[in-house]
């Protein structure tokens, strides 16, 4: 898939996403949340599919040595895997809180928190990496 279907695909699904929500908090429509967040859930999936089918070509591409790789390593794959995962559960924990649920806003937030910690982590480690000084 070409780098403009991709952008396309997604930026279609967060609009949609987008317009739900707004109904939905305006009160123009009175739906559970898990459906509103549908769209992007749907968009996750997608996420983790590619990625597990990047992982795949990998590995099937590390016994053959003329196909040319990705740059991205294993441990990178197993990373974004694992980030979409902790954004999957901010939203489900999201939506069960929205739902009246008496869950703590600090529980909800933890998945994300943690989401941006690793990626602070990860931006000052390629930094690093890629300082000419070092």
């Amino acid at each position: 898939m070409a780098a403009v279907h991709k952008a396309l695909f997604t930026w279609f699904i967060i609009l949609v996403f987008f317009i739900i929500f707004v109904l939905r908090a305006d009160g123009k429509v009175e739906c559970n949340w898990f459906l509103i967040f549908i769209p992007m859930w749907l968009f996750d999936g997608a996420v983790i599919t590619y990625i597990i089918v990047n992982i795949i070509m990998h590995f099937r591409s590390a016994y053959n040595p003329n196909v040319d790789r990705n740059d991205m390593t294993k441990r990178r794959k197993y990373a974004l895997v694992i980030c979409t995962l902790l954004k999957l559960v901010f939203q489900f924990l999201l939506c069960l809180r929205l739902e009246n649920f008496n869950i703590s806003l600090y529980f909800v937030l933890i998945p994300l928190w943690t989401l941006f910690i690793a990626g602070l982590v990860d931006n000052f480690c390629v930094l690093i990496a890629r300082h000419p000084y070092r």
